[in-house]
């Protein structure tokens, strides 16, 4: 005869929850089979995006990247390219957004994760992109000098984004438009700091700690994620010890707290002015040390070094192949001049860059951001010789010359393209007053120029410094 097995109440209590258990388990699974890969977060949205900013899609799980294929649909539609970021897909358009124009992302069922997980709910959501403004420093006349920003063409658009007590000393606007990083000085120690201001929310914070030295003159990284900058340290505390010449130091700003590291180890290397190549893999400076033009590979940390007396970094092409700057050329019996030089770094050339003029001098060069054009200052010793600088239209390869500024009462500087390739902003000084008279107290203005029509908009009075804001 079989005995019958015989629980008691704490091995049944024991059963049941271990049923139960199981139950969760298997109706978790279930559930989330007919759930799938979720979509956690996706940006833009809505109002105010910016036009070189990316579209990302952030999934609950690490993704098959190739099962993703045609599921990504945008209209109006966009040629750009996709990257990841652990979960994260990234679509980074090739030209910027069209400003005004409103996108819509659609991603379709089908993709799957790395654990065979497919993407049952897709997701669909809409941008529109603003329109650029600019940033810059005022007033020019008096203290403290603050950052403002307006948007161009529209009337009252002006607000100050800082409100520093002893002043901003220089800026520079991140590559997606939403940061702004900026030297401001100490009232106390006369000491300057970087900070970085979010434009979105308006936080501020502070990304160095220069308490017995200078920083200024901050740089973006294409990718936003790294600042070089100018530091001179000051070495109070060593006795018989002067100030240190200026020397570069990169900000990693993805880390929590910032850090901060020089960007050489050699002591002997002194640079300042820097600048980035599009991808981040070159950044160019002047080397006072050397008296040349250094371009670092970070790729294989190597360097390239270009003599020159001008003491700038001149200007990279976007794909880093291309430096022009300008040379000073000293002839007897003739005033000094600037020649602009275009060296070639993959086949270590130099040349005059063609469009040049022997009867200019041009100083302040920048790439269109196609790399197909640039815009030259330049000052004319023949009969077209004005008192102020001339911006110009120069193909490089061909050396065609268009004039894009005719306007002997004024100076034209500090310019910069936008993201779109089809204006500048331009740092415009009045010469002259209302009678004709040499106007020694003019103040500069800010004004957006169209390359192709010529129109030029006045921003604001009395401002100096502008950078665009995609």
């Amino acid at each position: 005869m079989t005995k019958a097995l015989k629980l008691n109440i704490f091995d049944q209590t024991v059963l049941v929850a271990a049923a139960c258990i199981v139950a969760l388990i298997l109706g978790t699974v279930l559930l989330g089979d007919r759930v799938g890969v979720r979509i956690e977060r996706v940006s833009p949205l809505g109002e105010g995006a910016r036009a070189t900013m990316p579209i990302r899609i952030e999934f609950s799980e690490t993704m098959n990247r190739d099962s993703i294929g045609d599921s990504l649909r945008i209209a109006p539609a966009i040629e750009g390219e996709m990257s990841w970021s652990t979960d994260t897909l990234i679509f980074t358009p090739n030209a910027p957004f069209e400003p005004g124009v409103s996108y819509t992302v659609t991603l379709t069922p089908g993709a799957r994760s790395e654990a065979n997980r497919e993407v049952i709910q897709g997701v669909e959501f809409s941008f529109t992109v603003r329109r650029p403004r600019v940033a810059y420093l005022a007033p020019s006349d008096s203290a403290p000098i603050n950052i403002w920003i307006a948007e161009p063409g529209v009337e009252g658009s002006a607000r100050q984004l800082t409100n520093s007590v002893a002043g901003v000393y220089n800026f520079d606007v991140s590559p997606d438009g939403q940061y702004i990083a900026y030297s401001e000085t100490n009232a106390f120690s006369d000491t300057e700091d970087i900070r970085v201001i979010d434009l979105d929310t308006g936080e501020m914070r502070q990304v160095t700690n220069c308490a017995d030295s200078s920083c200024t003159t901050p740089s973006w990284r294409p990718d936003g994620q790294v600042i070089a900058y100018e530091r001179v340290d000051y070495n109070s505390d060593l006795e018989g010890v002067g100030i240190s010449p200026t020397r570069l130091w990169l900000i990693d700003v993805t880390a929590n707290p910032a850090t901060t590291t020089p960007l050489f180890q050699d002591t002997q290397v002194l640079g300042y002015d820097p600048q980035w190549s599009g991808d981040g893999s070159l950044i160019a400076l002047y080397d006072r040390g050397s008296q040349g033009i250094l371009i670092y590979d970070f790729r294989d940390n190597s360097g390239i070094s270009i003599p020159t007396r001008a003491g700038t970094s001149g200007a990279l092409s976007p794909d880093g192949t291309i430096l022009l700057y300008p040379e000073v050329v000293l002839q007897e019996g003739q005033e000094s001049r600037s020649v602009m030089q275009m060296a070639d770094l993959v086949q270590n050339t130099v040349v005059v860059m063609p469009g040049s003029d022997e009867t200019s001098s041009d100083d302040w060069v920048r790439w269109s951001p196609g790399g197909r054009q640039v815009v030259v200052s330049r000052n004319y010793f023949d009969e077209r010789y004005t008192l102020g600088s001339q911006l110009m239209l120069i193909d490089p390869f061909s050396g065609s010359v268009t004039p894009l500024t005719d306007d002997p009462n004024s100076d034209h500087g500090f310019f910069s393209w936008d993201a779109s390739g089809e204006r500048l902003v331009v740092q415009r000084l009045p010469l002259f007053d209302a009678q004709g008279n040499r106007d020694n107290l003019a103040r500069p203005q800010i004004c957006t120029l169209d390359v192709v029509t010529g129109e030029l908009t006045l921003v604001a009075d009395n401002a100096f410094h502008p950078r665009w804001v995609p």
